[in-house]
This record gives structure tokens, sequence and C-alpha cells, in this order.
């Protein structure tokens, strides 16, 4: 019993130290040195959310089961979205975007991804964006990178969102991903993915 009482009062002793030693912190003293900052992945699923946008996963890999193929013409698009993020403001990042697509236009089709910022009435401004040509038959990786202007201003209630569409109007030329499925880097198993970086 006595033992029990000196590890659980040494235990309390250390936190307090600890709390006391984090408010003295402020008026006493600063941290020096550089802090890496891990930015989420989001990762692409195929399930649809709300009748109108793909799901985004945030940290969390796509259930095989649920994959499913979709395709879009030239002149259409795909949107992907998260939940709410819940914060008031995102620092300066940078965005890779990591797709296996393919298209039947053997000379290329040019597409374009956009991330977005997503209002709770669904309303969609551009962070930032970037294109590529996209000219496989075969779903081939895409690395496709694009940097915000400065810290995103958020609300509590508002998404991400990774917009890809065709930038041709031909109804005939046609992309296709498999959002969620996974595929193999190096012998190391990959997904549609973003990871985002703080800069």
């Amino acid at each position: 019993m006595k033992t029990k009482t000196i590890t659980i009062g040494i235990l309390l002793g250390v936190l307090l130290i600890g709390v006391v030693s984090a408010g003295l912190l402020d008026y006493f003293g600063k941290i020096t040195g550089s802090v890496e900052v891990e930015g989420p992945v989001f990762y692409l699923d195929g399930q649809i959310d709300d009748g109108v946008y793909h799901k985004l996963l945030t940290n969390e890999i796509p259930n095989p089961e649920d994959e499913i193929e979709i395709n879009w013409s030239d002149g259409h698009r795909i949107v992907f979205r998260t939940e709410p993020l819940n914060v008031d403001g995102f620092y300066k990042a940078k965005f890779d975007i990591h797709i296996w697509i393919k298209t039947n236009n053997a000379s290329g089709n040019l597409i374009q991804l956009n991330m977005m910022r997503i209002n709770e009435d669904k309303t969609e401004d551009i962070i930032c964006t970037n294109s590529e040509l996209i000219n496989s038959s075969i779903k081939t990786h895409k690395e496709i990178s694009c940097t915000s202007d400065g810290e995103i201003l958020m609300k509590l209630e508002d998404r991400f969102g990774l917009e890809i569409k065709g930038l041709e109007t031909s109804e005939s030329d046609i992309f296709w991903m498999s959002p969620g499925a996974k595929y193999t880097s190096g012998g190391n198993p990959v997904y549609n993915r973003i990871e985002i970086s703080a800069i």
C-alpha cells in the first residue's frame, strides 16, 4: 500500500512540475530551434458523399472492398471532399497530389487539378492549381503539385476539396481512375492521395 501511495505521489509531482514549468516558460523563457509540422494525408475514395462529391479521407486508407472505377469526359469534372476540418486557419502549404489515371486519347489529354476550400453552402474557392498531360492507355502515376499563396483562411465548417477536370471539350475523350485502389511503387503499396507539407 505504501509503495502505491509513494508512486502516485511521485507521478503527481512530476505532472505538476511539468504544468508549472510550461506556465513559467511564457514569462521567463522561450523555445529555440525548429519544429517540423507534419501535415495530414488525404486519400481519394470512390464513394459518393452528399450525392455530389466523392470522399476525401483524412489519414484513413480506403476500404478496398468499396473500390469502384470512375470515368468522366473532357469538359467535365470530378470532385473529392473532406469532412469539415474544424480549424479556423491553415498554414501556407504545398499539396503533392498523387493520382493513377489513364485516357483513351493516345496523343494526350490535358487535365487540371485544383485544390479548393469548400464552404458549408458548397461555394468553392480555389487555393492553388496545376495542369498535366495524360497520354497513357494504362493507369499511370502522376504527381502534380501546387502551393497556396499564403496561409489559408478557413471557417470551422470548411473542407478541403480536390477538383480534377478535362480541359478540352470533346465528349469522346475519356479519363478513368480507381480512386481507392492500392498500387505498387518500388515494391511498396501506395494509394491515390494528397500529401500536405508546411512551407
